[in-house]
């Protein structure tokens, strides 16, 4: 714990209450936050006395003269919320090492004052290590500096106290006797010189305390012996003393400076506030050689990141000589208050920023860290009455694939924040989804966003909700609730020719508690084939995973069912016993008895064929193989192959019907689609003139083709290899489809006539000698061959 110098004050801190007061249980509209050294309470209204308990029994009522004596600071929004803004080493802390600091705060609601009066107490623990040299500390109405320092620890000797059950500041006598290990401690006061003991000190309204490995200093912002300097143009107030440590032959000095801003180190327009502070600030150093090595901004002591400080239109600037902090007026984080002078209607606008330095300087080695909490108010500005329409009106509809909410302000500035599902609107958000007019914007945002919620899913829809809310900045009251909900048509399951399904399965409102990758197929040992929190893809043929067929006529139905295994349904209803079962039903159907019927018409041939260069329509196949040894090949009933996005695709490409041995096969072009369609778009190219795309992250690898049993002609095959990818706009989805197709060339290879016959691409120098081709060879027609279906997951 702290162990104070001072007589008097440490009688204060030991009054023996001797009743503890009535508790209550801890109610939400009180919190603690630990922000580096500084703890911030929050508290809701209607309390009227605020204490400090020591060391659970001890209670201290907090006026405001011990409150600046003590470290401890307080403000009011027009809500009449309340914030308490109390130094790690205020007088009522519990110090463990100067590593954990523990505070008990004490809330009384206005009554008789008697001991049954309903008291709330909110306490909070935090850890603050490493200490720099040097901590300085400016709050609204204190100045406090603590050093690093050896001394050994000050033990104090205190009196019995007087006073009732509830101590108060005047009620304590002082007196006590102060032993310091055989040290007398003196503190000299710059520049007056005045020399002054602890009992003296801590009578003119500072405090020194000593920790066991710092010594702490505190006064009041216009205590006598502070001075005001000018520093870079900037008006600061100084507190400088050195305290001296006498035993015997012994005497050691520790120097202790404080600097604060003043209120003139602002300026403000009708639009924005400016606050300089010096880069160096001349009474804490001992050079000019040092280096700034942090600088942090914030309000009510918590700091702010750059996303928080970019949507609210904070900015800092670092120059030369100063530290610029500009705040824009009415900006989120402060609040107008309304005056009346002379028959006029005036606002002022009040915030508290916070400004974080941390510098070392390069000859001492020292480090110091410096944090300021700086109310700022405006100076009255005129506002003649305006009439407003309150509250804004929200709109919405839906599209085939998006969510539309539209916020209409009308004739009043937009004083809310957007809550869109359970994300606040910052810049980030609204750059990508907003569109803002004169006045009203629109935000829109796909029906699959994490901001929304699934309410419902069926095997061709999907039931989308956006919840969106507009609230009031300064105490989170909500100003006005909207609720979309539309459906929106998507295959969720899918059946293929080849006997096999799949079915997409989705996280819906009401199990919140849901895993999508726990759920399984009817045999639970069918789980999903990709999953993540809100989707799980189910990939399975019809007569596996627990499936049932039944026949309705010339159809054979297929069903199948996913859920949660037994076990894991009963667990998530024991501990969620509200949430609802999930179980999504998925079935295919298929006509029992079906011909299909291919037609072909043949005609006699004059003579028989010969190679030539040109196109046309060849006999030429494209095989997708299941490994890189192009030994074994997907046949059509396994379409459609699923393969895992950077997962490679090996590709050939054979003339089949030809046993001459001057033909060769060119690949000219080869490009993937998301359907059948070879013109469809998008489109994304693959080979290019004969060569690999230049732009693919992932370029084609060609493979060297020799002759084997299967292949008689090598010149007749191509061979290659790309990446399995997923176009831009699939990234909402959980999966996806694409096809591939090629348009080749056959030439002859004894006598090349240039451009794609030329051969298969070995350098990018053929990429400019295959645009000569483009123009004046392949103007007309085109040859083509294409995978099957090809789904990524």
């Amino acid at each position: 714990m702290i162990i104070f110098l001072s007589s008097g004050l440490f009688c204060l801190l030991m009054a023996a209450v001797g009743i503890q007061a009535q508790q209550t249980p801890s109610i939400n509209d009180l919190n603690a936050e630990c922000l580096g050294n500084v703890i911030r309470l929050s508290v809701a209204p209607l309390f009227e006395e605020v204490d400090a308990v020591f060391n659970d029994t001890q209670i201290i009522n907090l006026t405001p003269g011990l409150a600046t004596q003590c470290g401890f600071s307080f403000k009011f929004d027009p809500m009449g919320n309340a914030m308490f803004f109390a130094s790690l080493q205020n007088c009522f802390s519990q110090n463990m090492d100067d590593k954990m600091f523990s505070l008990v705060m004490q809330f009384r609601l206005p009554g008789n004052h008697t001991t049954e009066d309903p008291v709330y107490r909110v306490g909070k623990t935090c850890s603050y290590t490493p200490w720099t040299s040097r901590e300085i500390l400016c709050d609204r109405n204190y100045m406090e500096v603590s050093v690093r320092k050896t001394l050994p620890d000050i033990q104090t000797i205190p009196k019995q106290p007087t006073g009732g059950p509830k101590a108060r500041s005047g009620n304590f006598r002082r007196g006590a006797e102060a032993v310091a290990s055989g040290y007398k401690m003196t503190v000299v006061f710059s520049p007056s010189k005045n020399v002054m003991n602890v009992d003296e000190v801590q009578r003119k309204g500072y405090a020194i305390a000593n920790t066991p490995t710092r010594l702490v200093l505190r006064s009041p912002h216009n205590a006598e012996e502070t001075y005001l300097q000018n520093v870079a143009g900037v008006p600061m107030r100084v507190l400088s003393t050195s305290t001296f440590f006498e035993q015997k032959w012994l005497v050691t000095r520790v120097d202790a400076t404080a600097v604060c801003p003043t209120p003139e180190a602002v300026a403000f327009t009708p639009e924005v506030i400016t606050w300089y502070m010096p880069k160096h600030i001349d009474p804490l150093f001992s050079s000019d050689a040092f280096t700034m090595l942090e600088v942090y901004m914030g309000i009510d002591a918590k700091r702010l990141d750059t996303e928080e400080m970019a949507a609210r239109n904070y900015s800092v600037l670092v120059t030369e000589a100063h530290i610029i902090v500009e705040i824009p007026v009415g900006a989120v984080g402060g609040n107008f208050k309304s005056h009346i002078q002379d028959d006029q209607y005036f606002v002022t606008y009040t915030i508290e920023p916070m400004l974080e330095l941390l510098w070392i300087e390069e000859v001492a080695h020292e480090n110091t860290s410096y944090k300021v909490l700086f109310p700022i108010t405006t100076p009255p500005m005129a506002r003649p009455p305006q009439v407003r329409n309150l509250p804004p009106s929200v709109t919405g509809n839906c599209d085939q694939e998006n969510f539309h909410i539209t916020v209409d302000y009308r004739n009043q500035e937009p004083f809310f924040v957007v809550l869109v599902g359970k994300r606040l609107l910052n810049h980030e958000f609204a750059q990508q989804y907003l569109t803002e007019g004169d006045t009203d914007f629109t935000i829109t945002l796909p029906f699959s966003s994490p901001d929304a919620v699934f309410e419902s899913v069926h095997s061709s829809s999907v039931r989308s909700r956006l919840d969106v809310a507009l609230l009031n900045p300064y105490n989170n009251m909500t100003i006005k609730y909207f609720s979309l909900a539309c459906s929106f048509l998507k295959t969720l399951t899918e059946c293929f020719s080849n006997g096999t399904m799949t079915a997409l399965a989705v996280k819906v409102d009401s199990v919140p508690g849901l895993n999508p990758g726990q759920l399984t197929l009817s045999d639970p040992a069918c789980g999903p084939t990709y999953s993540d929190d809100r989707f799980a893809y189910f990939h399975f043929t019809v007569n596996s995973c627990g499936t049932t067929r039944k026949f309705i006529n010339n159809v054979m139905l297929y069903e199948n069912e996913i859920s949660l295994p037994d076990e894991l349904e009963v667990k998530l209803n024991a501990t969620t016993s509200s949430e609802e079962e999930y179980q999504l039903k998925v079935s295919c159907s298929y006509v029992a008895n079906i011909t299909r019927t291919l037609a072909f018409l043949t005609r006699p041939r004059d003579n028989e064929p010969f190679a030539e260069t040109g196109t046309g329509r060849l006999m030429v196949r494209m095989r997708l193989a299941q490994d890189a040894s192009y030994n074994t090949f997907h046949q059509e009933e396994d379409y459609p192959v699923v393969r895992y996005l950077r997962q490679p695709l090996h590709f050939e490409v054979e003339l089949t019907t030809s046993s001459d041995p001057k033909v060769a096969l060119v690949l000219d072009h080869c490009w993937a689609t998301l359907n059948e369609d070879r013109d469809s778009r998008p489109r994304w190219n693959l080979i290019i003139n004969g060569c690999e795309n230049p732009e693919d992250p992932y370029r084609v690898v060609f493979h060297p083709v020799e002759a084997d049993a299967r292949v008689r002609f090598p010149p007749h095959v191509k061979r290659f290899e790309a990446y399995m990818f997923s176009f831009a706009g699939d990234a909402v989805e959980p999966s996806g489809q694409v096809f591939v197709h090629c348009d080749v060339v056959i030439c002859d290879a004894s006598s090349p006539t240039g451009g794609p016959c030329s051969g298969q691409c070995v350098n990018q120098d053929n990429l400019k000698r295959g645009q000569r081709h483009v123009k004046d060879f392949f103007e007309e027609r085109h040859v083509y061959v294409s995978s099957g279906y090809i789904l990524w997951v």
